[in-house]
């Protein structure tokens, strides 16, 4: 690539120009060490390396493209958490030209999936409700992980610890006491 661009350069330079070109700096003697048809051979030349030098740089630059990483996770603003109230939540990713799907029935967000809605605008999330969403970049990028907003699904449910109840000694209850009717006043 650097050889035809240095061809290039030296071939262009060589050529009459309109102002004699770099043989007038010599005193004209390279306009005529070529013969007459000088101007021909150059511009031959010159357009087959410039065809080259065109080639190769499509080349070089389908040749040296870094491979497709994988897509950032999105994010989610205000930051994910056990929400109370409605809220309004926007999606983010900071892969340029990424695509967001989402869902808010707890199903992993899949590109074309039925229950998957693509992200265009901000999501209004109810309390209790789960956002999963995943962000896809066509050309060969993997699809990002999962990032979630609002409670974990994953995370199993611990159960609530109770102490177990106590049978009381019959040494520790009292002794009941008889009920006695309450006294009615007459009259």
């Amino acid at each position: 690539f650097l050889i035809i661009c240095a061809l290039l350069i030296v071939v262009v330079l060589l050529q009459k120009g309109r102002g004699g070109g770099i043989g007038a700096a010599f005193g004209g003697a390279a306009s005529s060490a070529f013969g007459t048809r000088v101007g021909d051979v150059f511009t031959w030349v010159t357009i087959v390396l410039t065809i080259l030098f065109l080639l190769l740089a499509v080349g070089t630059t389908m040749s040296f493209r870094p491979p497709p990483d994988k897509v950032a996770t999105p994010s989610f603003e205000p930051a994910p958490s056990d929400i109370s109230e409605t809220t309004t939540v926007l999606i983010t990713c900071q892969t340029a030209e990424a695509d967001i799907f989402y869902t808010t029935d707890g199903s992993t967000p899949e590109k074309g999936s039925a229950n998957t809605r693509s992200y265009e605008d901000m999501v209004r999330v109810q309390p209790g409700q789960t956002i999963k969403a995943r962000a896809y970049r066509s050309g060969g990028w993997t699809p990002s992980d999962m990032g979630y907003y609002g409670p974990p699904l994953d995370q199993p449910i611990e159960p609530i610890q109770t102490q177990p109840a106590s049978v009381p000694n019959e040494q520790d209850v009292p002794a009941e006491e008889p009920l006695v009717p309450a006294a009615v006043p007459a009259g």
